[in-house]
């Protein structure tokens, strides 16, 4: 057997095809649709892929829907506001009952206004939360600006992409007034629970490519033995214990709720070969994936 690899979507209409959705942007860089049109065409589930954009998307009503960052299922409680960055794994299962909008734009679509998008709008980094609860009067606002935004969308003119841009940006900076009003719960943690508490968001949504602490440590910007110091210091566990247990937990999950056979979940949580998966999870379960399986 292979290694499957997870589709890369570069731009949203190339996602667009692969779902179904009878929808095409006329900006290859941007777009903007409500998830009450996404019916009839558009399929009800979507496997693990990857994409080359950033998205944002606020829900009015989540029904029963799910999405999953890295396998890693995201709660969609009341009024949530979230984001996929590219790069990460994501796959859903969508209601019909769902509404609400999502934005969709590569960085270069808004680069002339901003020049470092993910130093100015840190919610769109991967050590960052991916989902923030809003209060009504947050979502409101939100969903007022991209009500405009879609109506913008859909008329056509020369100032078009001028307007959209600017729209997009007015939108981006209501969302970090969301994010910077979550932050300020973190203002009486220690420099080292922050920290810490970054490393593990991290590890939820880069486990499944990333299992060294070094891949970690880069992206929080400090040394492998800080981050591994620092971390056992507040949770009594090494850096990579935190992260062999998400992938144990994972494996666990994936054995006891699909279908998959052994070597599809290896491929699926990143194992060079199946038998490399094997003596991973009989290390920290005692027993084989199968012998696992057998005793659910």
């Amino acid at each position: 057997m292979t290694k499957k690899d997870i589709p890369v979507f570069n731009f949203s209409n190339d996602l667009h095809e692969a779902t179904g959705y009878d929808h095409k942007s006329h900006i290859p860089a941007f777009d903007i649709f409500t998830l009450e049109s996404l019916d009839p065409s558009c399929r009800k589930c979507m496997p693990p892929y990857r994409q080359g954009f950033y998205q944002i998307g606020i829900l009015s009503a989540t029904g029963n829907s799910k999405i999953n960052l890295n396998t890693n299922e995201v709660a969609l409680e009341q009024l949530p506001l979230w984001f996929v960055v590219p790069g990460q794994v994501f796959s859903w299962v969508r209601d019909s009952e769902t509404k609400g909008y999502h934005i969709q734009f590569r960085k270069e679509f808004i680069s002339s206004t901003v020049t470092n998008l993910t130093e100015e709008f840190p919610f769109l980094k991967l050590s960052e939360n991916s989902v923030f609860l809003m209060t009504s009067e947050e979502q409101a606002s939100l969903e007022f600006d991209m009500k405009r935004m879609h109506s913008v969308f859909q008329n056509p003119h020369p100032y078009q992409e001028k307007m959209l841009e600017g729209m997009l940006v007015s939108v981006l900076y209501n969302c970090k007034s969301i994010y910077e009003r979550y932050k300020t719960t973190e203002s009486h943690l220690s420099r080292g629970q922050i920290l810490t508490q970054q490393f593990q968001q991290l590890v939820d949504k880069l486990y499944v490519d990333s299992k060294n602490v070094s891949d970690y440590a880069e992206q929080l910007n400090v040394t492998p033995n800080y981050l591994t110091t620092i971390v056992k210091k507040i949770t009594g566990k090494t850096a990579k214990d935190i992260i062999q247990e998400r992938v144990f937990l994972e494996s666990k999950t994936m054995l006891s709720f699909t279908a998959m056979d052994i070597a599809e979940i290896a491929y699926q949580l990143n194992f060079q070969e199946p038998t490399h998966f094997t003596r991973f999870f009989k290390k920290f379960s005692g027993l084989t994936p199968n012998k696992f399986r057998q005793a659910q």
